[in-house]
C-alpha cells in the first residue's frame, strides 16, 4: 500500500481538512470578538500561533492513533481486520460537509450583507444616524460620502500630554510648553497628520488604552513622554507606539543641561526621529523649520507658553492676561517671532470676547505681525494673523493668499484652517460648502477642540443644516461643559436663527455665570429680552454691560435696539455714530443701523450708511461679491437706491439679486432665512413674499419680525389676512416663550 493510500486509510487527510476549516472559523470569530472588546493585538497573534502549532499535532495523532469501539488505541495495536477507519472516515466526511456549510454561510453573510454597509460608510451610516437624530428631510440631500470618517494614514500621530515628573508642581506649565512646541514643529511636516494640542490636553491623566485613544483621534501612532526638571538639568523621555499592535517603534531618553537651545534641539531630534519611524522624508524647508530655534531666552519661552495656554480658554480675563504674557516674552526677546504672533492673535480675540478697542487692537496686531514676519518670513502662524488683518480691511484676495501660504508652511496648523473657514464664511454664500470643508479639516487635526467644534456647528448652521448644527453644539457642550463659548454660540443660533429666545436666554445665562467679565452675555440677554417684549430686563442687562466696560462696542448695539423699542430715532442715530468706529465688523452694524432707518422711513440716511460701509454699491461691476455676501442687504440697498433718485440702478441691482436668490437652493438649505421677501416685495410679487413669510414661520425664523413689519415695502401686505395670521402666530409663540423665561426668572431670582 502506498504512503498516500495509508494516509487516506488512517483519515489523516480528512482530519487535516476538518482542522483547517475549524481553525478558519475560530479565527473569524476571534477577529470580531477581539475587535469589539478592544483586546491588544497580541491576543489574536497568540490564537493564530496556537492553531498553527495544533495542525501538525492533529495530523500526528490521526496517523499514530485510531478510534475503536473500545476507545482510542495506538494504530499499531489495532487488528486491521477489525479496524473501523472506514466508518470513522464517513463520520469525518459528514462533519467536514457540515463545517463547510457553516463556513460558506458565514462567507455569504459577510460578502453580500455586511460588506456593502462597510463599503459605503459615508452614505448609509451617516444617513441612518441623521434619521435617528431627527435631521430634517431637506438636510439629507447634503449628506454625502465625504462625511465618512477618513481612512487612518500610517503617517499620522497624536502626542499625549507629557507627564511632569519634576518635584515642583509649578513646573507643569514648563512640561506643557515642551509638549506644545514639539507639536508646533511636527505640524510643519506636510506628509504627517498631527493632532493639535487642544485635543491632546483632554487626555491628560487618562486611563484609556492606546488603541482607544488612537481610534478616537483617527491616528496610527501615539507618542508618550515625560519631563523632569531638576536645577539646571532636564530629562525628557519619549516613546513612539504603534496603536494597532501596541508595540514600541522607537524610544529615547534625553539628558541635557537646561537651556533654551538644548530644549529646541531635543524637540528637533524627536521630530526627525518620528519622521524617520513613520517613513517620511523632510523637505529642505521642513528641515529648516524643524531645526529653527525660536528663542534662546528660557524666561521668554516660559512667558510665551503661559500666554498660549491662557489664550485657548477664550475667557475675557484670561485673554487680557495672555496679552501681558506675550508682551513680556517679546520684551525679554524681541526676536521671538512666535511670541509676536501670540501678541497679535490675543489682541484680535480680545475685541470679540472682551472689551478691547478694535482700532487699537488692530494697530497692535499689525505691528506684531510685521515684527514676526521680519524675523521669520517662513512662519506659517504669522501668515494666519496677517490673513485676519486683511479680512478686517476687506482685502479678501490678499486674505486668501495669506491663508494658503500659512497652510503651505504649516500644513498641520489647525487654526489656519479654522480661521480661514471663519473668514471665508463672510466672503459669500456660494462658498458655504468650502467653509465647512475647511472647518472639517481643522476638526480632523484637532478633533476635541471646543472652539473648532463650535465653528463647525456654525458652518452647518450657515448652510441651513440646523439639526446637524444643534447636534454639533450639544456634542461640544458634552465634551467641554466648562467652556463659556460652548454656550454663547448656540445661544446666538437659537436666538438669531431658530427664534427660540427662551433657549437662547437659558444658554447665555450659563455662559454669563462662567465668564462674568465678558460683555457678550449681557448683550445677547438684552437683545433677546427686547425680542420677547421685556424692556425692563433689557435695560438691566444694558447696565451690566456698562459695569463691565462703558467702552464696549456691544453697548452701542444694545442702545440702538433699545432706542428702536422706544421709537427714539435720535437715540438710534446717536448709538450708531458711537458704535460704528468700535465694532469688529462694520458691515454687520451698518445693516442694523440702515434697517432701523428704513423702518423709520428715512431711506436717504439708510443710503448714506450703506454707501459708507460699501461704496461699491453704486458700481454694478462690484455687485457680484456684495450680493453673494448678503442678498437680504442687497435687496434693501436696491430699495434705498430706488427711493433716493437712482431708480434704474436700484432696479438693475434688484434683478441681479433675484437671479442670485434663485440659485441659492443649490448652495444652502433654508433660503427663507435670508429674507428674500424684501426683494419679492420690491418687485411687487406679494404672493412669493407671503409664501416666504409663511415658510419662515414654519421654520420659526422669528428674529426682528417687529422691525421688519415697519418697512415701507410691507405696506403691500400688512393688511393681507395671510400676513396678519402669520404675525398673530408669531406673537403667540413669543408670548409662550415670555412665560417660560418669566418662570425661570422667578425660580432663579434673576
Amino acid at each position: 500500500m502506498s504512503f498516500f493510500e495509508e494516509l487516506k486509510r488512517r483519515n489523516v487527510i480528512r482530519v487535516g481538512i476538518a482542522y483547517v476549516i475549524v481553525a478558519w472559523l475560530i479565527l473569524q470569530f476571534a477577529d470580531v470578538v477581539l475587535n469589539n472588546i478592544e483586546a491588544p493585538g497580541w491576543v489574536f497573534q497568540v490564537i493564530m500561533l496556537v492553531l498553527g502549532i495544533g495542525l501538525p499535532l492533529a495530523l500526528f495523532f490521526a496517523w499514530a492513533f485510531e478510534m475503536t469501539p473500545d476507545g482510542i488505541k495506538k494504530e499499531k495495536d489495532v487488528d486491521r481486520s477489525k479496524s473501523i477507519t472506514t466508518v470513522t472516515g464517513q463520520k469525518l466526511n459528514n462533519a467536514i460537509i457540515g463545517i463547510l456549510v457553516l463556513a460558506l454561510g458565514y462567507f455569504a453573510i459577510d460578502k453580500f450583507i455586511l460588506a456593502p454597509g462597510r463599503a459605503q460608510p459615508g452614505s448609509d451610516l451617516v444617513s441612518q444616524q441623521a434619521d435617528a437624530q431627527g435631521t430634517d428631510a431637506d438636510e439629507k440631500s447634503t449628506v454625502t460620502a465625504a462625511e465618512a470618517e477618513p481612512a487612518i494614514s500610517r503617517q499620522s500621530i497624536a502626542v499625549l500630554p507629557f507627564d511632569n515628573r519634576s518635584p515642583d508642581a509649578n513646573d507643569a506649565y514648563f512640561t506643557e510648553g515642551i509638549h506644545d512646541d514639539l507639536l508646533t514643529k511636527l505640524a510643519r511636516i506636510g506628509s504627517l497628520k498631527v493632532i493639535s494640542r487642544t485635543s491632546m490636553t483632554q487626555y491628560k491623566g487618562t486611563e484609556k488604552t492606546i488603541p482607544q485613544i488612537a481610534a478616537e483621534l483617527g491616528v496610527a501612532t501615539i507618542m508618550e513622554g515625560a519631563v523632569q526638571r531638576s536645577g539646571n538639568q532636564v530629562r525628557i523621555n519619549v516613546q513612539l507606539i504603534d496603536a494597532q499592535t501596541d508595540e514600541h517603534l522607537w524610544a529615547e531618553i534625553f539628558d541635557r543641561e537646561l537651556t533654551a537651545q538644548n530644549l529646541f534641539t531635543i524637540q528637533s531630534e524627536i521630530s526627525e526621529a518620528i519622521a524617520s519611524a513613520l517613513r517620511t522624508t523632510l523637505t529642505s524647508d521642513e528641515q529648516r523649520q524643524v531645526n529653527t530655534v525660536p528663542t534662546q531666552n528660557l524666561l521668554a519661552y516660559e512667558a510665551y507658553m503661559r500666554g498660549r495656554m491662557l489664550m485657548t480658554t477664550r475667557e475675557s480675563e484670561n485673554l487680557e492676561e495672555a496679552t501681558q504674557e506675550f508682551r513680556k516674552a517679546v520684551e525679554l526677546d524681541p526676536q521671538f517671532a512666535l511670541a509676536w504672533v501670540g501678541l497679535a492673535d490675543s489682541h484680535q480675540l480680545l475685541v470679540i470676547y472682551g472689551s478691547f478697542n478694535k482700532t487699537e487692537a488692530l494697530a497692535i496686531s499689525q505691528d506684531a505681525v510685521n515684527h514676526a514676519l521680519e524675523i521669520d518670513p517662513g512662519l506659517g502662524e504669522a501668515y494666519v494673523s496677517l490673513a485676519e488683518l486683511h479680512s478686517e480691511r476687506r482685502e479678501y484676495e490678499e486674505m486668501e493668499v495669506a491663508f494658503r501660504k500659512a497652510i503651505e508652511l504649516s500644513p498641520n496648523y489647525a487654526t489656519a484652517y479654522q480661521w480661514y473657514a471663519n473668514n471665508l464664511a463672510g466672503v459669500g454664500l456660494s462658498r458655504a460648502q468650502e467653509t465647512t470643508d475647511l472647518n472639517r479639516k481643522a476638526a480632523e487635526l484637532d478633533p476635541r477642540s471646543a472652539i473648532i467644534g463650535i465653528n463647525l456647528a456654525d458652518k452647518f448652521a450657515s448652510q441651513g443644516l440646523y439639526s446637524r448644527a444643534e447636534q454639533q453644539y450639544k456634542k461640544v457642550i458634552e465634551l467641554n461643559p466648562d467652556f463659556p463659548a460652548a454656550y454663547f454660540t448656540p445661544a446666538i443660533f437659537y436666538g438669531f436663527t431658530l427664534g427660540r429666545f427662551d433657549l437662547a436666554i437659558q444658554n447665555t445665562l450659563i455662559a454669563l455665570r462662567m465668564d462674568p467679565g465678558t460683555p457678550i452675555a449681557p448683550t445677547l440677554l438684552a437683545l433677546y429680552s427686547l425680542e420677547i417684549g421685556d424692556d425692563e430686563m433689557a435695560n438691566q442687562y444694558r447696565q451690566m454691560i456698562t459695569n463691565i466696560s462703558d467702552q464696549s462696542w456691544t453697548l452701542g448695539w444694545v442702545d440702538m435696539m433699545i432706542s428702536e423699542a422706544d421709537g427714539n430715532i435720535d437715540g438710534i442715530r446717536e448709538a450708531w455714530n458711537w458704535t460704528s468706529s468700535r465694532g469688529p465688523n462694520d458691515r454687520f452694524f451698518s445693516h442694523i443701523a440702515a434697517l432701523l432707518e428704513l423702518a423709520h422711513g428715512d431711506p436717504a440716511v439708510a443710503r448714506k450708511i450703506y454707501l459708507a460701509a460699501d461704496p461699491d454699491w453704486i458700481i454694478p461691476e462690484a455687485w457680484g461679491g456684495l450680493v453673494d455676501r448678503d442678498p437680504q442687504v442687497a435687496c434693501l440697498v436696491a430699495w434705498t437706491l430706488t427711493q433716493t433718485g437712482d431708480e434704474a440702478l436700484g432696479a438693475e441691482l434688484l434683478d441681479q439679486t433675484l437671479a442670485f436668490i434663485d440659485e441659492l437652493p443649490g448652495l444652502i438649505e433654508h433660503v427663507d432665512a435670508w429674507n428674500p421677501q424684501f426683494c419679492y416685495l420690491m418687485a411687487g410679487n406679494t404672493e412669493k413674499a407671503l409664501t416666504t413669510i409663511e415658510t419662515q414661520l414654519a421654520h420659526n425664523h422669528l428674529f426682528r419680525w417687529q422691525i421688519q413689519d415697519q418697512l415701507p415695502m410691507y405696506e403691500q401686505i400688512r393688511f393681507e389676512p395671510r400676513y396678519q395670521v402669520a404675525m398673530a402666530e408669531r406673537d403667540r409663540r413669543i408670548a409662550e416663550q415670555r412665560i417660560i423665561v418669566d418662570q425661570a426668572k422667578a425660580e432663579t431670582g434673576l
